[in-house]
């Protein structure tokens, strides 16, 4: 079940990112022949006005055939609704709207959570402790209250609890909690994660209290959160570049389907967090200036306004046939990597939630 919600809301992820060039595109005045959710052949159709909607089978991908820019001997696209016959600005804010789609998709997800659901902040109270763990190993119960840590009172409980663990694999840390009204210093190692010898572990569940927030201080921490995920996308990328992440660190849409099914196993708050991140991550991905994605085609509008004429339609196709083939190469590198990966994946997973 958990499988199936995944894929729905994955689903209806790429909808909305079609839904923004559609949308745009009719507002532009371009004709569009073809809305479609889902890839491969079609399940239901239904033809309103110029537009034929379809779901196809397979429920990850969709498109939008816009006239001018997918004719075919069935669609030939008059004057007045081809998308080359359109400004600039119109072309531009109908290629970008996907995307833009996304990270409004994204954002308000933030501001709804903030808002309706609430946020859970971590506090200094341990709420289990897992069993044959350092933690449990040197007496550390449920109910006890962390006070310092290596003589450093704990003040912001994510960062000088969680993040001092997971900074000292194999180092002693010296901590003081209260249990029952009388402080116990202790003396703990972190080990090293199986999956990441870098990050240490305790095996501690630490407390924590739902904080809900008006509309608009909401939309305030939406805004923020929405920033931050979009920098995650080119730290994420730096690393790839600087080698500082490989090959098995990243997710296709198998890992992503992994990923998000776990999240949402564990609590309906970090499914819509992680639903978030792919929306924006989507969006922001697609305007990157590459052949076939959507920053691809941006690209050669800019080339087109510096030039004043577009550039010659065998060049768009070589290009656009270039880029194609790269990505399909990269995409099945990708889901042989999420198979080879899932065991270990799912590994990974589970020493997050210790």
């Amino acid at each position: 079940m958990t499988f199936l919600i995944t894929i729905f809301a994955l689903g209806l992820v790429i909808f909305l990112h079609e839904l923004g060039h559609m949308l745009m595109a009719k507002r532009a005045g371009i004709g569009v022949y073809e809305f479609s959710v889902g890839m491969g052949p079609k399940v239901v159709s239904r033809q309103w006005g110029e537009t034929l909607y379809s779901l196809r089978i397979l429920p990850l991908g969709g498109f939008v055939k816009l006239a001018g820019l997918d004719d075919d001997d069935h669609h030939q696209a008059p004057a007045d609704k081809n998308f080359n016959s359109k400004s600039i600005m119109a072309r531009f804010l109908t290629i970008s709207a996907g995307s833009i789609m996304n990270i409004i998709l994204g954002f308000t997800i933030f501001v709804l959570m903030f808002t309706f659901i609430g946020v859970p902040r971590v506090n200094n109270v341990v709420k289990n402790v897992l069993k044959d763990s350092p933690a449990q190993s040197v007496g550390l119960q449920s109910g006890d209250i962390f006070l310092e840590i290596n003589d450093h009172p704990i003040t912001l409980p994510k960062r000088d609890i969680i993040n001092t663990i997971h900074h000292s694999a194999g180092k002693p840390l010296k901590i003081l909690v209260e249990r029952q009204g009388n402080e116990q210093t202790l003396f703990i190692t972190p080990k090293a994660n199986d999956m990441n010898p870098e990050i240490g572990l305790i095996g501690i569940v630490l407390d924590a209290t739902i904080t809900r927030y008006n509309p608009l201080k909401s939309i305030q921490l939406g805004a923020q959160e929405t920033y931050t995920r979009v920098r995650l996308v080119f730290v994420s990328l730096s690393m790839l570049i600087n080698g500082k992440a490989g090959l098995k660190d990243m997710a296709g849409p198998i890992g992503i389907i992994q990923i998000a099914s776990f999240q949402l196993h564990q609590n309906f708050l970090s499914f819509l967090d992680i639903m978030a991140l792919i929306s924006i991550s989507l969006g922001v991905i697609n305007l990157f200036p590459l052949p076939v994605l959507d920053g691809g085609h941006l690209v050669l509008l800019l080339v087109e306004a510096v030039r004043k004429k577009r550039l010659n339609k065998k060049w768009e196709n070589a290009i656009n046939n270039i880029g194609t083939a790269i990505l399909i190469a990269l995409m099945v590198i990708v889901v042989i990597n999420d198979v080879i990966n899932w065991e270990s994946r799912v590994g990974l997973l589970k020493s997050l939630t210790q």
